[in-house]
């Protein structure tokens, strides 16, 4: 939130203590006019204020100034001025007013801004008003649909089946495998090899970050599809160059679909030689273990626990995707924009820094991950899920007592083996209350949605998800078709045509109930 300046903000770094709460000028807000979800505000600061915080600050300054003819701390302002950076320093009184004085114009009108607001000064004269222009960005309005007293169908939950329990005993036989250095072979799928890499595009070198010191597994999907299949047959301390071309997909926009020439050294082969499955195998997990048989016992008591964590997720991800598909919202693109940052940094742009690649590398994936129709998907369903919640808990007054969030602070407390007053103080300090109670309230929320609809549970489930979604959407068109029926405004063919929309969606909707019904269900909630 820079005030606009003809010098580069950073040009401004802190010279002198200017308090933030010294402005006592009287603040004037006038709402100029609303587009969207953005309010346009012109803010007027009466003048005489930072007239004085810029004489005390002036003042400061010539406490050590030392001016030929006048005592140290006796030089004259006007003086002062001629031997500081006076615009440097008006800048910074200025940006101090209008960040306090911004913070009371929104308190004034109510208005609860998302974003950092887009500032545009109008008038800046030490002596006379300060008038700048606020564009501020508001949450967008919500138009809830059906969000409760729904039917929402869910396929059954998974079983822990024996082949699932095989898939996890795999597992943990390759995480306690023996790895043997082999030097009398060449090597083959499934060793793990040592590898050092350059690659090249057209003869330039490529920033392939710490890939360059590579163990990889070799198996088909390993790094690029066939970079093992090169590998295959290589012996120790040997060299060999070939061509891959990087699939479209690939986390590197600047790699994608290119010819890749890579340069490998095989410095080593590691055989993984499987752990038995056996008592000692069950032993190795736990010593709590007596043999394989409790080891057994243990994954599938494990997988039958996560299986029937998911399948509450389920239920959840299934509810919510019809309350909010029903709802109508518009999603600003800066709201856009600052999802699809979250959730490249704690994907693609984390995977990238860890690998320690160039800023370009870096630039080039966000700006690749912006522009995903998927990423773009993920990022609007996520805002618009936050939006609907927050909708539905201000039209049913959901709200978070003090009782809650102290009973949350407790349990921190008592997980964590530390004093209540320590955690309440740790989140203070560390700006994580406001997080925390958001998270909890989001709890409240979704819980009231889940106790407000029903689940059925049924292996239809998909089909019938289908027909319901037909059947909403059908019954908003004929509500549409109704209201133009209804309309004063409405011509003659108009109205025919709405009561001929009418009669063929309500013949659609008969024709879905009917063709829901008769399925073997389970009912919960």
């Amino acid at each position: 939130m820079d005030l606009p300046a003809s010098t580069p903000p950073e040009a401004f770094p802190p010279r002198i203590p200017i308090r933030s709460n010294s402005l006592e000028e009287t603040v004037k807000v006038t709402v100029e006019k609303q587009e969207g979800n953005k309010i346009h505000l012109q803010i007027e600061v009466e003048g005489t204020g930072i007239a004085k915080n810029y004489r005390e600050a002036l003042g400061h300054h010539g406490r050590n100034l030392k001016v030929k003819g006048f005592r140290k701390g006796k030089v004259p302002p006007q003086l002062v001025e001629q031997h500081v950076d006076a615009d440097r320093l008006k800048q910074e009184i200025f940006q101090t007013a209008m960040t306090s004085s911004y913070q009371e114009a929104i308190a004034q009108q109510q208005i609860e801004a998302i974003a950092e607001p887009d500032i545009q000064a109008l008038q800046v004269e030490i002596g006379k008003p300060f008038i700048y222009r606020a564009v501020v960005e508001v949450r967008p309005e919500v138009e809830l649909g059906h969000y409760q007293n729904l039917t929402v169908h869910v396929p059954p939950q998974e079983e822990a089946s024996d082949e699932k329990v095989t898939e996890q005993l795999d597992y943990l036989r390759r995480e306690h495998a023996v790895l043997i250095p082999v030097d009398d072979r060449a090597a083959q799928m499934g060793d793990l090899v040592a590898l050092r890499i350059e690659g090249t595009i057209e003869g330039e070198p490529i920033d392939l970050g710490e890939s360059k010191d590579m163990t990889l597994e070799l198996r088909e999907d390993s790094f690029v599809k066939g970079f093992s299949d090169h590998i295959v047959g290589m012996e120790v301390d040997s060299r060999k160059e070939f061509t891959l071309t990087f699939p479209e997909d690939y986390y590197v926009e600047d790699l994608r679909e290119k010819p890749i020439t890579f340069d490998v050294h095989l410095q080593e082969i590691k055989e993984v030689e499987l752990a038995e499955l056996d008592d000692d195998l069950a032993s190795t997990v736990d010593n709590e273990l007596e043999n394989l048989e409790q080891l057994k016992d243990r994954i599938k008591a494990e997988l039958e626990e996560s299986l029937e964590e998911n399948f509450e997720i389920t239920k959840q991800q299934r509810v919510l995707d019809r309350v909010v598909a029903s709802a109508n919202v518009a999603i600003p693109d800066s709201m856009m924009q600052r999802e699809l940052f979250a959730m490249w940094q704690m994907s693609e742009g984390n995977q990238l820094m860890q690998a320690k690649v160039n800023e370009k590398t870096l630039q080039a994936s966000w700006l690749h991950w912006m522009q995903r129709d998927d990423m773009q998907s993920a990022a609007r369903q996520r805002i618009k899920t936050t939006l609907v919640l927050g909708a539905i808990a201000r039209a049913e007054g959901l709200q978070l007592s003090d009782e809650e969030v102290s009973t949350e602070i407790q349990e921190l407390a008592s997980t964590h083996g530390v004093p209540v007053d320590q955690v309440r103080a740790q989140l203070q300090q560390e700006n994580r209350m406001v997080a925390l109670m958001d998270e909890l309230l989001s709890y409240k929320i979704i819980d009231w949605v889940m106790e407000n609809n029903e689940i059925v549970v049924t292996d239809k489930a998909d089909e019938l998800e289908v027909l319901d979604q037909a059947i909403e959407a059908a019954e908003a068109v004929a509500s549409v078709a109704h209201d133009v029926v209804d309309s004063n405004d409405s011509t003659p063919e108009d109205v025919a045509a709405a009561e001929q929309l009418v009669e063929s969606t309500e013949t659609m909707v008969e024709e879905a109930e009917r063709m829901s019904e008769g399925q073997t269900v389970t009912s919960e909630g």
